[in-house]
């Protein structure tokens, strides 16, 4: 969104950390759509201001802003005024994806690309203009903190590094194993290797546990004969999940998806949020209250209507 000069000088002054000034644009540009504008006015500017200074007055803010230049800080003002005008420059995102450090470390359990996985997703994103929509859901009357975010959580591998369990939409590698006419040599290195037990030796082979097995990969990176190998690799898809005080698990909509179903229920997750959050819901929020019904309704509208 394009800003005033005007409102664009009085935000780079504005006495706030990175942070809360980088939300504070969002707040910004928040009510210029509100007013129907595609241009940051001062009007914005001050309205974005009050919501972030809370109960501390300006006064104050400029009293301990006075003080910490006497105690030497002297480029202060200047420093922040620097710091107002990059953000305006570069990209502020009200969401996030994380993903698992595997693919920088080459962690041996790896079972998908994640780095070109995150910027896809972070695209799709962008196009779905999660930003706006979450900033527009928020009160008008309280600042856009860290946590009013769009959060995905990426591991993979089922050992789940980032927790996508607990994610509001989490995502791990998973891949489903085949057993081949390859004579196994009855090593067991699948049995030992498999943290859930899924796997026992029969009449001279492997038999996997369909109901216990969770897909992780184990077994055909063990196998020295290639007894087991990978037939489908894919993506679990979770959604509603969330740490803290409140933490609960996610529900699984697909235990191996691939690609392309993945982007679709980011896409229909985003215009579940969109279409039936009640004020500020986020996606857990969201499913806790209407289940996952609508995400899979959305996707298989947009399939029908293809």
């Amino acid at each position: 969104m394009e800003w005033d000069k005007v409102a664009a000088e009085e935000f780079a002054r504005l006495p706030l950390s990175k942070s809360v000034k980088e939300n504070a644009r969002l707040f910004a540009e928040k009510m210029a759509r509100k007013s129907r504008r595609n241009r940051v006015i001062l009007e914005d500017v001050d309205v974005a201001r009050k919501v972030a200074y809370g109960n501390v007055s300006e006064e104050k803010r400029q009293r301990q802003l006075d003080e910490r230049v006497a105690r030497g800080e002297t480029d202060l003002r200047l420093r922040m005024e620097v710091e107002g005008r990059e953000i305006l420059k570069q990209e502020t995102n009200l969401f996030k994806v994380v993903t698992c450090t595997g693919q920088a470390t080459g962690c041996r359990n790896l079972l998908i690309e994640t780095e070109e996985l995150k910027e896809e997703i972070e695209q799709k994103l962008r196009e779905l203009k999660v930003t706006e929509m979450m900033a527009d859901l928020h009160r008008d009357d309280e600042p856009i903190l860290a946590h009013h975010r769009f959060n995905v959580s990426i591991s993979g591998c089922p050992v789940g590094c980032t927790a996508p369990e607990i994610r509001s939409f989490g995502v791990h590698g998973v891949a489903k194993p085949k057993i081949t006419d390859a004579e196994c040599s009855e090593c067991y290195a699948c049995v030992d290797v498999c943290w859930k037990g899924a796997i026992s030796i029969r009449d001279g082979g492997p038999r996997i546990s369909k109901t216990l097995c969770d897909l992780c990969g184990f077994c055909m990176k063990a196998c020295p004969t290639g007894t087991i190998v990978p037939e489908r690799q894919g993506y679990r898809v979770l959604v509603g999940g969330r740490s803290g005080r409140f933490s609960q698990a996610g529900v699984q909509l697909f235990r191996n998806a691939d690609r392309q179903t993945l982007m679709a229920v980011i896409e229909a997750a985003v215009k579940t949020i969109k279409e039936e959050a009640d004020g500020y819901e986020d996606l857990t929020w969201v499913v806790n209250r209407i289940g996952v019904g609508p995400i899979f309704q959305r996707m298989h509208y947009k399939k029908e209507g293809a």
